[in-house]
């Protein structure tokens, strides 16, 4: 870049005055194998950049590989620039290392080729990584980085994975910033106080060691002056070391001027001293302040229209005015405010020009794309075609590794592009990647709003912008008009096979979600037929992993296991690069290896699909892929961990402003927080999802569940969410389960012994499916008090949430168990089943359902074996009574109906709730009906 670079400059000051503190911390940092991160910060020259340079010179003498990079506030628009900058030195200087670096500039670059539109942000980073780790592996290494403010956001992105996923031991990161905005990430790791931290925030100088700076003939009222004005600044104080008692004077009492800020003050000084440069030395500084890290005499030449040696005497007139100095054949200002003072007085209209000549000179040498585009930016007009195709083949090389940079880039290039009839499918193309940029970044209106007016254009453009517009469309719950989208463009002729197989996953994924398996399996075995003929095992993955969910949400769950594991083995064969495009398509198959209990490798391809959707940017994607992810951590048990996923879940639906996942991340969340938290926060996101539900069919059947096993468990009686329509097979088990429990709650024996049957036909050999009806047999058994059939079906919902891995289940399971043994009597059983409970629920976190064991617990030892006896020892006319009574009917109704009077049945109700042990006509409703004292539904 075009500060000076960090070690390779002679610094302004020969010594580190009144740094003595901060030099021996830099010594203990570099010394020390475990230091992971030095942060300085500080004011604009303050000398930050000096102990940083400090930092390297004794990295370099401990024998530790150095790389150093800096960022400015000209070229923080071009990816990666300061990476590109260090690893460049590293080639330059390092003896050893120039392969290594080498093959890191080429990752870095390829970002910018127009070739390599499909390069990954997690394939960069990776690849940064590993050869970090590899130059650490000796001696240790150290990466500079200065001025980290002015950082590009992929730079700033990758330091970021860097300070989350270090490379090996004997790696360190030592960053330069301003103290005002230190990026976050920085932060928080400085605020985790790790012991492997450094922060040195960098003071002004006291009066003793800023006199030191000054030449020992100035007086000492000049002396005190320039001290009062600089406020310790050692930068300030050299740039006023030519400034007149009249200038000092006025900035010191607060005449005219001196409310500038410190920067707009040496900015006012820094301009002076360009000012007395000659017309020929201002132009050379003017050309390389637009050139900025292509300063050589040979651009600055080009660039100022000066023949060589005119340009080489200039260049040498701004070395001796201290302007800057020659490193190699380039030429560095002294300090960034030098750079952005001759920048700012060159004059608009030359600096216009001055850029398009920099943009000649890269066309004419093959120079970086990424250079190209920022000075191609800065003088593209309309109507220019040249410029226009540079933005946007830069745009659509940044897609995947820096979106925002591609965005900005591509409206440019549209902006710029002629309106002629030829260039129609091109623009098409453009718009294409534009909303691919904004909807990766979060708009998805937006981004579907630039789709519309791609979507009638010839089919070749209009396939990908119809199959991106489908996904958008999901994410915003509307099915019907992305199935219209889609399925009106599979039917037009003309498309490739690996277009039409692209537009057929479309179609099932969208079949999918409106519960319709039928249609999603049709359109997943075409696109698995036509990607066959392809070599996309990404496409291919994605298709499979779709059929399969197809095939289980139609209960054909051999099919169903077998597309499964297709669909893993091509996604692990698959590349991060050809994988991205289809990172949400991890989800579905996830989704089929949690329900068929291979939860390892569930986990393994979130991981992956995760680190992939947050290093290529595709947000879009993160919901779906934290939504399963939750599912399966509140599967396993952590349910902690599940609701802290499913947070992220609603936070990146509500950045992409997405209601569909919105409400499906609140649907995972709800029975974790029920179970961990209780009834009343559980009804207020249970409210939540009633007023804003999922749009599709298949998560509007598990909203219904979650919601009324919440319900359930808080007393209620009312559903609380609409049973939608249309019903897959896979969602039908839970449902006749929680419509069983019901029917129980209600005094309806019948229907809860049917429902549950059913259930259990339902179930389809899946573990959890088989646990979740037995469990609600158990309890339909209790109504009927076949207590015995009860103990044995709350046994097989025990064993078989064991097998598949749900432990909040299987501790339910248990609870139900014990109550079932308390009624019987059974004192031994029920309490190892209580124990067998508390152990799940305390390795799950289940709090709320731990405290609602414990007074279960309580009220079955206070009971003692003798419940069993009075509960059952009811007389037929105490039966009817307490039958009638259950189900809502006063004292005076019972007598009217049983023909008796109303005293009997006041008598008769005092003895039932003497046997019963209740207080409350409710309590006893629910012990007739099974439950009493059974564990709350989850």
């Amino acid at each position: 870049m075009t500060k000076a670079r960090v070690g390779s400059v002679r610094p302004l000051w020969p010594e580190l005055v009144g740094r003595a503190g901060e030099r021996a911390r830099i010594e203990a940092a570099v010394t020390d194998a475990g230091c992971r991160l030095v942060l300085i910060d500080g004011e604009p020259g303050v000398g930050k950049t000096r102990l940083l340079e400090h930092l390297v010179e004794r990295a370099h003498a401990a024998g530790r590989t150095v790389l150093a990079g800096s960022a400015t506030e000209f070229e923080r628009l071009v990816p990666f620039g300061m990476y590109v900058d260090a690893f460049t030195q590293l080639s330059d200087g390092t003896p050893g290392a120039d392969d290594l670096a080498e093959a890191a500039l080429r990752t870095l670059l390829s970002a910018g080729a127009a070739d390599q539109g499909q390069l990954d942000r997690y394939h960069t980073y990776r690849g940064i990584r590993a050869l970090l780790t590899h130059l650490a592996a000796d001696h240790g290494t150290v990466l500079a980085l200065d001025d980290l403010h002015w950082a590009d956001t992929p730079s700033l992105e990758l330091t970021e994975f860097l300070l989350r996923r270090p490379p090996a031991a004997g790696f360190l990161l030592a960053i330069a910033c301003r103290s005002s905005v230190i990026p976050p990430v920085v932060c928080d790791a400085v605020a985790r106080r790790d012991p492997r931290v450094i922060r040195l925030s960098v003071a002004p100088l006291d009066e003793d060691a800023a006199a030191s700076l000054m030449p020992s003939d100035v007086d000492p009222r000049r002396r005190r002056l320039m001290y009062r004005v600089s406020g310790g600044n050692p930068l300030f104080l050299q740039a006023l070391l030519d400034a007149g008692d009249t200038t000092l004077a006025e900035l010191a009492d607060g005449r005219p001027g001196a409310t500038l800020a410190l920067e707009q003050t040496l900015l006012a000084v820094l301009r002076r001293e360009l000012d007395q440069l000659t017309p020929t030395g201002r132009r050379a500084a003017h050309a390389a302040a637009v050139a900025g890290e292509l300063a050589s005499l040979v651009v600055i030449s080009h660039v100022a229209e000066l023949d060589a040696a005119t340009a080489a005497a200039a260049i040498d007139e701004l070395c001796r005015q201290g302007l800057g100095t020659l490193a190699g054949a380039r030429f560095a200002f002294r300090h960034p405010l030098v750079r952005a003072a001759a920048y700012d007085t060159c004059g608009a209209s030359w600096r216009v020009a001055a850029h398009a000549r920099v943009a000649d000179y890269l066309r004419r040498n093959d120079g970086s794309l990424a250079l190209l585009a920022h000075h191609t930016e800065r003088c593209a007009e309309h109507g220019d075609e040249q410029a226009a195709r540079t933005l946007a083949d830069a745009g659509i090389a940044y897609l995947n590794s820096a979106p925002a940079t591609a965005a900005r880039l591509l409206r440019e290039a549209l902006r710029v592009l002629p309106e002629r009839d030829d260039l129609v499918p091109y623009r098409g193309q453009l718009l294409t990647g534009l909303a691919r940029g904004t909807g990766v970044m979060g708009s998805l209106a937006e981004s579907r709003r630039i789709l519309h007016e791609v979507i009638h254009l010839p089919h070749d453009v209009a396939s990908a912008a119809v199959a991106f517009s489908s996904v958008i469309s999901r994410m915003l719950g509307q099915l019907d008009e992305a199935r219209a989208l889609v399925s009106a463009q599979t039917r037009r002729a003309g498309q490739d096979r690996r277009v039409r197989a692209q537009l057929l996953v479309e179609l099932a994924a969208v079949a999918m979600l409106r519960a319709d398996p039928d249609s999603a399996r049709q359109h997943a075995l075409e696109a698995v037929g036509l990607v066959s003929k392809t070599t996309d095992p990404a496409l291919a993955a994605a298709a499979y992993a779709l059929l399969a969910l197809a095939c289980l949400q139609d209960g054909d769950i051999t099919a169903a296991r077998t597309h499964s594991r297709r669909a893993g083995c091509l996604m692990d064969s698959a590349s991060d690069t050809a994988l991205v495009p289809h990172v949400e398509l991890v989800a579905p198959l996830s989704w089929s290896e949690i329900s068929f209990q291979r939860p390892a490798d569930a986990a393994r391809h979130l991981a992956r699909g995760i680190d992939l959707s947050t290093m290529s940017g595709r947000s879009y994607a993160m919901p779906y892929l934290l939504i399963v992810q939750a599912r399966q951590e509140a599967r396993a048990g952590r349910l902690t961990e599940a609701i802290d996923i499913a947070e992220h879940a609603v936070a990146a639906s509500e950045y992409i402003q997405s209601s569909e996942t919105l409400a499906m991340a609140r649907c995972v969340m709800l029975l974790p927080v029920l179970w961990r938290d209780g009834v009343r926060p559980a009804m207020t996101l249970a409210d939540q999802i009633a007023a804003a539900g999922p749009g599709s069919a298949w998560w509007q059947a598990m909203a219904y569940v979650s919601v009324a096993r919440v319900h359930l468990a808080s007393g209620r009686a009312e559903p609380g969410y609409p049973l939608p329509s249309v019903l897959s097979r896979d969602t039908e088990v839970e449902r006749l389960a929680v419509q069983s429990i019901r029917a129980g709650a209600e005094g309806d024996v019948g229907t809860a012994l049917a429902r549950s049957a059913a259930a259990i036909e339902t179930a389809d050999g899946l573990a959890y499916h088989l646990g979740t009806a037995y469990d609600a047999r158990a309890r339909a058994l209790c109504g009927r008090d076949d207590l015995a059939g009860a103990a044995a079906a709350a046994q097989i919902a025990a064993e078989r949430f064991g097998e598949s891995g749900a432990v909040v289940e299987r501790g339910l399971a248990h609870q139900l168990l014990a109550t079932i043994y308390g009624r019987m009597g059974d004192a031994a059983p029920c309490r190892a089943e209580i124990g067998r409970a508390k152990a799940a629920y305390k390795e799950s976190g289940a709090d709320w359902l731990a405290g609602q064991l414990a007074r279960v617990e309580r009220q079955l030892a206070a009971r003692g074996p003798r419940h069993a006896a009075r509960e059952t020892a009811l007389t037929t006319r105490e039966r009817q009574v307490a039958e009638l009574v259950s189900q809502g009917l006063t004292n005076r109704e019972v007598a009217e109906r049983l023909q008796v009077s109303q005293k009997t049945v006041e008598t008769h109700v005092a003895r039932i709730f003497s046997k019963f042990d209740v207080r409350s006509r409710v309590a006893l409703a629910r012990r007739l009906a099974g439950q009493g004292d059974l564990p709350a539904i989850g």
